[in-house]
Order: C-alpha cells, then structure tokens, then sequence
C-alpha cells in the first residue's frame, strides 16, 4: 500500500513537471513570435550581382564585389539574411559610364534597389553610397571545341564517321592578352563502356577558371551513330608511278591483299574502285624492293591495310 501511494505521488510530480516545461516552452515560443513581429533595423552584407553588362566589356576583378544596406522590417523577414549572404542586382545599363569606368551612385541607383525588396521593407541606408566599376574592353573570339573522351565499344561495334558536337565552336569574351593565348575549349572528359546503339550526351565545357572570361556555352552536345562493324578483305592492283622512261620493270605481286573495317550497312558498297595501291619508283634508293601504300580510300571505312609490306621488282634491259 505505501509503494502504491508512492507512485501516485511520484506520477503527479511527473505530470505536474511535464506542464510545467510544457508551458514554459510555450512561453518562450510566444516571446520568440512576438519579438519576430515587431520591426528591427540591421545592416546586411550583400554581395553586387552585375548584370546587362554589355557583352565586349569585362568588369574587373578589382572593383568592389559587396554593399552595405540598412533595412528596417518585421523580425521574421531579417531571418532569411542571416542564414545565406544575400545578393543585390547593379543594372550596368542604367549607370554612367566613364573612359574606364561605371559608376554607381546611390542618389541614382536607390529605386532600383527598393524595387529588389518587399513593400514592408524600407530600405534605410547604403554604404557606399557610390561604387566605381573599373572595365575593359573585351575582345571576342569563336575557338573550336575539343572532345576529350573514353568511348569503349562491344565488340563488333563502332562509331560510323566521327563524333557530333552541337555547337563544334563558342565565343569567348576576354582581355585580348587573355583569349589570343586560347585555341580551343576542352569539354569535360566522357566515360562510357560497352557502347552498342547510337548515343547522345550532354557534356560541360572545361573553361579556364577566371572571372574576366566569358563563354557562350557552357555544355556541348556530343552524339555518335554506332552500327555493327567487320572487316573485309579486296584484292587491290597496285601502280607504279615516277618510273625513268627508259627503264622498264617488272614486279610482283601485281595486285595485294588489302584488309578494311566499316559497318555492316556499309559493306557490300566498298569494291577495289575505291582504293589505289601505288609505289614511288624515286623512293627505291639502295632498296631492292618497292613500298606500296594506300593513298586513295572511301570515307565510309575506319581503316584500311595492306597485308604485302613489299613489292619486290626486277628492271628488265
């Protein structure tokens, strides 16, 4: 009986406590919301996002990247501010603009700058109440771009012709010093394995890492046609040229194995038309055998080659 008068004790102590915290949390709730509805003044930091910047002129990298801006509002509108640096946007083409310099200046610049906040939000004070942006003058260049890749196919499969990419150039806008020394944009390196069907991807550019270079884009593109592949063989005559008007020679053999890889499509289309074997008689020297080399083939194959190393010859008298 004394055990059990001790629980009920010891429940109602329990449960007086839990309402107690209960209304203290309630309380500091209430004052948290309360102190959130009145209005406050603060000075935030907000980093300057330029923007209609004309496209040949570049803002320097030494000109100033923050403002200061007093606002008075309600507590719960300061909140957002703190959590992240707030942005603020400068409209390049409504300032003045000097031989090498935008400038600024609050007494011009402020409405633009209450338009960016909320009604309820009065705008107190900017520090600096004037900003000079020191430009220069871009120069614009069209560069090609440059797949890098790591494509591996099944086997048996290949890529008809060669890679797609959309656009195959960009323009960057720099200081001249800057863009003459840039020939090409690399794109970001592709992976893929097993590839047996046509492709298309999406790839970032790897653009130099500097605030005074602009890029039209800033991905590519990149789509490939993939067939099944196999190789064929043709036998090929082979021409000799630049032989001396008074010599007369004979060579074996007249014609030569000549091996080619395309696409299944493709196969039946290529004939020994399309191909011209020749040796260079003036390339002979000390040699006592004549070098044939394929100098003419169709565009629809990968890669063509010749089994003979070497045509051997005799000159007849």
């Amino acid at each position: 009986m004394k055990v059990f008068k001790q629980n009920i004790i010891s429940h109602i102590k329990s449960k007086r406590l839990n309402v107690f915290f209960l209304f203290l949390i309630l309380a500091f709730l209430f004052s948290v919301l309360s102190k959130l509805s009145q209005r406050y003044t603060h000075s935030f930091v907000f980093t300057i996002n330029k923007i209609n910047v004309p496209e040949n002129h570049v803002i320097l990298s030494d000109s100033n990247t923050t403002m200061n801006i007093v606002l008075n509002t309600y507590g719960f509108k300061h909140i957002k501010y703190y959590f992240k640096q707030p942005t603020i946007d400068i409209d390049f083409s409504l300032l003045d603009k000097t031989g090498t310099h935008y400038k600024w200046i609050e007494s011009n610049g402020l409405p633009n700058i209450i338009n960016q906040f909320d009604t309820n939000i009065r705008v107190e004070n900017i520090t600096p109440d004037t900003i000079a942006f020191r430009y220069d003058v871009n120069a614009i260049k069209k560069v090609p771009v440059k797949l890098l890749s790591n494509i591996k196919y099944s086997t048996g499969y290949d890529v008809i012709n060669s890679y797609k990419l959309e656009p195959d150039s960009v323009k960057i806008i720099g200081p001249k010093i800057m863009i003459d020394s840039i020939t090409q944009i690399q794109t970001k390196n592709v992976k893929l394995e097993n590839v047996n069907t046509s492709f298309s991807e999406i790839i970032e550019l790897d653009i130099p890492n500097s605030n005074n270079l602009m890029v039209s884009k800033s991905t590519v593109k990149v789509s490939g046609t993939v067939e099944k592949f196999t190789e064929g063989t043709l036998n090929v005559p082979v021409n000799i040229i630049n032989v001396p008007e008074h010599i007369k020679i004979n060579f074996y053999p007249k014609s030569v194995p000549l091996v080619f890889y395309t696409s299944l499509s493709n196969f039946n289309n290529i004939s020994t038309n399309n191909f011209i074997v020749q040796c260079d008689f003036n390339t002979i020297k000390n040699n006592t055998h004549l070098i044939p080399e394929i100098i003419k083939q169709p565009d629809n194959i990968k890669y063509a080659k010749l089994n003979v190393k070497q045509i051997e010859f005799v000159i007849i008298k």
